[in-house]
């Protein structure tokens, strides 16, 4: 007896399913080496307050939702910390702007290096900076993108970001005493 065929709409459903599968995979995969880089990224960008864990998990359901535009040739970082990004400029146009502090552990934690001392009153210097300038700031020196990648994820051109960095510093000059 001759094994009855299936309609062509059902073998497109299962390969749709398994390719759904293989997607959601590769995603986490792609997530797990840089999730806690973009958490530090949006926590120090949001001034460390608490709404750091609502604007990471927005992130990454907006990146898993639309991981299947990401194009597999190009850098996943630069693409995720574009929709970190987003989410952070969303969060501000939600929320009125309010001063962060640094939690009060990482302010009082044993270590007397005197490096160490001077990040500490850097970041808590940096909240101090506009968003814009804190978010730049971030991603040049605490996450390590150049100018370029930065530009990417912003989509504020190199001669902005440039700019944006020497006002950051200057204020931080100024903001320091130094």
């Amino acid at each position: 007896m001759p094994r009855p065929s299936r309609p062509e709409s059902d073998i497109q459903d299962v390969n749709k399913k398994v390719n759904e599968e293989t997607s959601d995979t590769l995603f986490w995969e792609y997530l797990a080496p840089v999730k806690h880089r973009i958490y530090n990224f949006i926590l120090k960008s949001l001034g460390f307050s608490q709404d750091a864990d609502d604007v990471f998990q927005e992130t990454v359901l907006h990146a898993f939702q639309y991981f299947r535009t990401f194009k597999k040739d190009r850098d996943f970082s630069t693409w995720i910390y574009s929709i970190a990004s987003n989410e952070i400029k969303k969060h501000y146009k939600k929320a009125s702007r309010t001063s962060g502090c640094l939690d009060a552990a990482l302010l009082h934690s044993p270590d007397s290096s005197h490096t160490h001392q001077l990040t500490k009153e850097v970041y808590l210097f940096a909240n101090s900076l506009s968003q814009r300038q804190r978010k730049v700031f971030f991603l040049f020196y605490d996450s390590g993108f150049t100018i370029a990648e930065i530009s990417r994820i912003t989509g504020l051109r190199q001669g902005n970001i440039k700019f944006i960095l020497n006002q950051a510093r200057q204020n931080l000059k100024s903001i320091m005493g130094e």
